[in-house]
Formats: C-alpha cells, structure tokens, sequence
C-alpha cells in the first residue's frame, strides 16, 4: 500500500498476512522449545516445565514445537532468503553497529526494507533451524543411532540453542524497546511513514515510488 492512502493516511504495508503468520508460528514455536529446553537441561528451572504443562507434557511437545519451528523456518526460507542476501551496504551497516546502538544514523548506508541486523538474524535463525532439526533427531530416536553421534548431537544442539537464543532476545529487544514502532509492523502489518522513513529510507523511497 502507497504511503498516503486515503484508507491508512500516513502508513505504510510492511508486511502480509502470510509474512505475520508465519513469523509468529515460528516465533511461538521456537519460545516453548527455548523454554522447555532450559527447563529440561537444567533442573534449577524444571519448575518452567510446570508453567508449559507439566514434566511429561512439555518433553513431549517439545520436538514437535520443534518441528514446527522447523517447517516455519524452510517457508520462510523459501519466501524471504532472496531479500536477506547480505549486501556491500549491509556489511557497512554491521561494522558500524556502535553508530546504529547510538543512534548516529546519519553515519549509516541507507537501509532497504532490511537492515544488515535483520538480515544476519534471518540467517541465524535459517542455519539454526536446520541445525536443531539435525541434532533434535538423533537426541528424539537415540536408538537409531551410535552412541557417540548421539552425544555430539547433544552438544551441537546446545551450542545452537546458545547462538540462537542470545540472538533472539536481542532481536526481541530491538523489536520492542530497542526500536520503538517496529513491532506493529508484525503485529497490525503496517508502520508509519514517519518510522519507515527514519529506520529504512531506501525502502520508504522505493514504497513512494510504486
């Protein structure tokens, strides 16, 4: 949708209904595996087991959030992996993130409809995905597999789990506090021009443009 149309004056479509389905389905899933899973490897917080069901209930949905979470992440692979290619401009933007955190924007490459920051967590959370599903399988059917695969299987998973959990909690940060506005674009599916503008002007240029 054009940036001043009669019907939302002074927003912007950032993202469909697909794009919000699938980034949430995703997004709940990986929550309950992220949660779950501290609550099954570390006893001093097995009570977050009971808060997502009960011991036997959430170490069974677990692999199945998991696989969820999976499927979410090929779909979104497939609709998004060609506007995450990581550019010139995008490895600019990574290099002077201090200028970013400061809020020194003028000292930044323009942004597209993603900045480098997002672009570097849609791969984490691509990559990670794919590493989960690996290493969740042989954890799942440990009797379908050698003994010493399984225990790397465990380790791989841990280290994902690490990677993609402080990641995430800093994209859910800058989400939110971090970047006041962003998260009504997932939400409602549109963001003020005003915000486009500040936090992506090549993409509010190119919306103009349509």
């Amino acid at each position: 949708m054009a940036v001043g149309s009669t019907k939302f004056p002074g927003e912007i479509e950032r993202f469909s209904a697909l794009d919000r389905i699938l980034h949430w389905a995703s997004a709940v899933a990986f929550l309950y595996c992220f949660f779950s899973g501290i609550g099954i490897a570390y006893p001093k917080f097995s009570w977050l087991l009971t808060v997502l069901g009960g011991g036997e209930f959430a170490r069974w949905l677990h692999p199945w959030a998991g696989v969820v979470f999976s499927i979410g992440a090929i779909l979104m692979f497939l609709k998004w992996a060609r506007n995450m290619v990581l550019t010139s401009e995008d490895i600019a933007f990574l290099t002077r993130i201090k200028a970013y955190i400061s809020g020194k924007h003028e000292e930044l490459p323009e942004a597209g409809k993603f900045n480098g920051g997002q672009k570097l967590y849609a791969w984490v959370v691509f990559i990670s995905a794919f590493l989960f599903f690996l290493s969740g399988i042989a954890m799942w059917f440990p009797e379908n597999f050698d003994v010493g695969l399984v225990r790397w299987a465990v380790v791989l998973h841990t280290l994902t789990f690490i990677v993609a959990g402080a990641f995430t909690v800093i994209h859910i940060y800058m989400g939110t506090i971090g970047v006041p506005g962003s998260i009504w674009g997932m939400i409602g599916g549109k963001v003020s021009s005003t915000w486009a503008k500040f936090h992506h002007p090549k993409w509010y240029k190119e919306v103009r443009e349509r």
